[in-house]
């Protein structure tokens, strides 16, 4: 009985804190906010969003739901035939190797934290 007690009590606690443990760092991670400090900082040289920012890479404004390649910027050849649809899970799969996602693509700087990447994901399905 005391043994039943004791995995029952153990059973319960694991299941209450559960949630509260797994909503931290997740939670953080997709966080739209971090992913803007993170573009500012690491993608605003060669990015735009809403006309702010480098000019070397194209404006992602919107970028989530639309086909890779397409608007007015001069995209690569590989780019353009991609056939991509960019969601956040494919920009994250982008960020953590672009070339290897698409050879011949021209952005060749990665982003290795996977954390990093679902914030920046996340905070390019913001902007529209």
């Amino acid at each position: 009985m005391t043994r039943f007690l004791f995995s029952s009590l153990a059973i319960a606690s694991a299941l209450v804190s559960a949630p509260l443990v797994m909503a931290g760092p997740a939670a953080a991670q997709a966080d739209p906010a971090r992913g803007e400090t993170l573009f500012k900082q690491r993608c605003a040289m060669c990015h735009t969003v809403k006309g702010k920012g480098g000019k070397l890479g194209p404006d992602l404004t919107g970028v989530v739901g639309r086909k890779a390649g397409s608007g007015s910027f001069a995209y690569s050849p590989a780019m353009k035939s991609s056939k991509l649809v960019w969601k956040p899970a494919t920009i994250e799969t982008y960020l953590a190797a672009p070339t290897k996602l698409i050879p011949g693509s021209r952005m060749t700087i990665s982003v290795s934290k996977p954390d990093e990447r679902k914030a920046l994901a996340s905070y390019l399905a913001s902007v529209r």
